[in-house]
């Protein structure tokens, strides 16, 4: 029998070759995540787990871990790409996930070598699928990115460089209707909230955890800025300068993140004053923490003598109540759950040193290695249970601790999940209740929209926003951006005078009638004339709903000086007076339906009237525009509304108050 093999070309025998050396390399010479990483493990602890899509993350079956044949890349890619381009989200990870379950899909091994086109584009479905708006965008770009790298580094052999994510970003979430707005007020904080801890700041409290979470709300409202930011400044972040102009400017020096780097951001004239008394008065209460720090850093093997600690020799043996003065715990607790037995005279002062290290916070004496911020010179560095429940907290002396967002946050908020636990936010504390008798929340997160908010408000341009925020890119902004329409509209209007949304801006000439050439070169909005002058309505926002019935419309525009329109308008007087007696008889004769007949020719004949005594009121320059109101005036659109009104078909307040304003737009009218 003729031996026979399979021939394998050239092509696909260097990308296995590459993706071997790839995945070994990135084995054995990246320090990524840490040179004492077991890369066996499939869960890297502070990393992430490759995991299956869909799986738990607290699920630590094998079942659960990626395919075997997929494994292995998916580790190599993610320390790579994570060293080259850190990131918080590892939106790698969600690539990977579906990517391998594309495969195993599509009935061929889990290996990337057999990633293709149709595998990708499946992927991208599962990214749909399993993550909500926005992150299934990022992922997406992630799918796109990968497929890059693959084909460039010749890690397999089909080209996928071409390959698009087709997930549409979320796009701008300022749109318009009550959805919009509530989800306009979900981002920004209260005026409530506002209004509490703005007095709560004013009155200088004293309570550790008071002054923590008033001057990191307040450095929040100073500028726009992540929690996670504001709380690994370093003491020394106060920037002063003299600008061209030579007035004196002010500002923190941050390490931003989403990829922005270093940079100052610079103040508001009108807040530097709070921004300095919050940087006092935290440096003030984090000074003895950075002190012990600072001793740590320098003296490994001496204890740190605080005003608690028992003035006895190092080396002396101590018992168990110079124990607890020196660790400054509480004797009630168990020292076991610091690794100490309970016993006189088996510790010293040396060996409690030793105990303390062992029990400093993880990285010490790095806060962030990345920003190079060291605890001994950390704004927020605090010593273990500083900020801990308001009243009868101890403070322990020796053991160092910073605070991070979460325990920013739940300051902020009741936490009714915690149903079993007394939880007193900031606003319960100083007896603060929203309006409608509710306790009051807010988060970290919102005065940062609320700032991007109003600096677009301001005018500034997309470039120094997303630099005041530390935003690497300028479509983040309109994620930030919670303007009303009416604000958009307005703002348009100011800019360019030749935008409005009700009618023309610009002035019609005195000397009229004017010619098709002069009329095309006004700045106007949408408008057309008529027999009887000029009609103002905006076709951008609505149909005519007053076809041929312009003198009944409140936009009709009647030109004091227009010697023909004035001859058109007193025919059409004549001509109404007499349809006006002829429903009169009507009535008088019983004819059904003659009073609405009546009605209609009463209203416009009253209009007409009114409008030739103005038009023939030789107190009026010519030139003038006129333009009566109709609050008669009969439309599809009035009708819809006081429909809906009647019916009470109203969920909220806030809805009708919308539809009364839209009345009083339209002219007011009951139809």
């Amino acid at each position: 029998m003729a031996e026979i093999f399979h021939f394998k070309p050239k092509s696909e025998i260097d990308a296995e070759r590459n993706l071997l050396e790839f995945v070994c390399k990135c084995k054995t010479d990246l320090t990524v995540f840490g040179s004492d990483l077991n890369w066996d493990n499939w869960r890297w602890s502070k990393v992430g787990s490759f995991s299956k899509l869909g799986a738990k993350s607290c699920s630590n079956g094998e079942v659960n871990k990626l395919d075997d044949s997929f494994i292995d890349f998916a580790k190599a890619y993610l320390r790579y790409q994570q060293g080259h381009r850190p990131t918080v989200t590892k939106n790698e990870l969600k690539a990977l996930r579906t990517i391998e379950a594309a495969l195993l899909q599509s009935s061929v091994p889990a290996s990337i070598h057999n990633l293709s086109m149709p595998i990708l584009d499946k992927a991208s479905q599962f990214m749909r699928d399993r993550y909500l708006s926005g992150a299934n965008y990022d992922g997406g770009r992630e799918l796109e990115r990968l497929a890059k790298f693959v084909t460039s580094k010749k890690l397999i052999t089909a080209d996928l460089s071409g390959w698009r994510n087709p997930i549409a970003h979320r796009g701008s979430l300022t749109q318009t209707g009550q959805k919009a707005k509530e989800r306009r007020e979900k981002k920004l904080p209260s005026e409530e909230a506002l209004m509490a801890l703005s007095e709560i700041f004013s009155i200088g409290p004293t309570d550790p955890k008071d002054i923590f979470t008033s001057c990191t709300f307040a450095m929040l409202m100073c500028a726009p800025s992540r929690i996670s930011e504001v709380l690994e400044l370093p003491v020394d972040c106060e920037v002063e300068e003299v600008d061209s102009k030579g007035l004196s400017r002010y500002g923190w020096r941050f390490y931003a993140g989403k990829g922005f780097g270093a940079d100052i951001k610079w103040i508001p004239n009108e807040m530097v004053g709070v921004a300095k008394e919050a940087i006092k008065r935290l440096t003030q209460l984090t000074e003895e923490s950075r002190k012990l720090a600072k001793w740590i850093e320098t003296n490994q093997d001496k204890f740190y003598r605080h005003e608690h600690c028992p003035k006895v020799a190092d080396d002396h043996p101590l018992t168990m109540k110079e124990v607890c003065q020196a660790l400054d715990v509480n004797y009630k607790n168990s020292l076991s759950n610091n690794g100490l037995e309970e016993k006189d005279g088996i510790h010293t002062l040396n060996s409690l040193w030793k105990n303390a290290l062992l029990r400093q916070p993880e990285g010490f004496p790095w806060l962030n290695r990345e920003k190079k911020i060291k605890y001994s010179n950390a704004l927020f560095c605090m010593r273990r249970g500083l900020i801990g429940k308001s009243g009868g907290r101890r403070i322990n002396s020796v053991i160092l601790w910073c605070p991070n967002g979460t325990a920013f946050n739940n300051d902020l908020s009741p936490r009714e999940d915690l149903k079993n636990i007394a939880h007193q936010s900031i606003f319960d504390r100083y007896g603060y209740l929203a309006a409608d008798g509710t306790r009051i929340k807010v988060t970290s997160h919102q005065p940062r929209h609320l700032l991007n908010t109003f600096a677009q408000r301001g005018g500034l341009s997309q470039l120094e926003i997303a630099k005041w925020s530390g935003r690497a890119d300028q479509k983040q902004n309109r994620t930030y951006n919670h303007m009303s329409e009416y604000e958009m509209v307005a703002k348009a209007e100011a800019l360019d005078t030749s935008l409005t949304l009700f009618g023309p801006s610009g002035e019609i000439d005195k000397q009229l009638p004017i010619t098709i050439q002069e009329f095309n070169t006004m700045e106007k909005g949408a408008v057309h004339v008529t027999e009887f002058g000029v009609c103002v309505h905006d076709y951008t926002m609505t149909p005519c709903e007053k076809y041929r019935d312009c003198l009944n419309c409140h936009e009709q525009v009647c030109l004091k000086g227009d010697t023909e329109n004035i001859i058109r308008i007193k025919a059409r007087l004549s001509t109404v007076e007499q349809q006006f007696q002829a429903a009169e008889n009507a009535i008088r004769e019983g004819s059904a339906g003659a009073d609405r007949w009546y009605e209609y020719h009463k209203n416009t004949m009253e209009r007409l009237l009114e409008l030739v005594s103005i038009l023939e009121n030789p107190g009026l320059e010519d030139g003038a525009q006129i333009k009566l109101r109709n609050d008669k005036s009969f439309s599809p659109l009035h009708r819809a509304i006081e429909y809906k009104l009647s019916k009470n078909e109203l969920d909220n307040p806030e809805e009708a108050k919308l539809l009364d304003d839209m009345t009083w737009l339209l002219g007011g009218g009951l139809g």
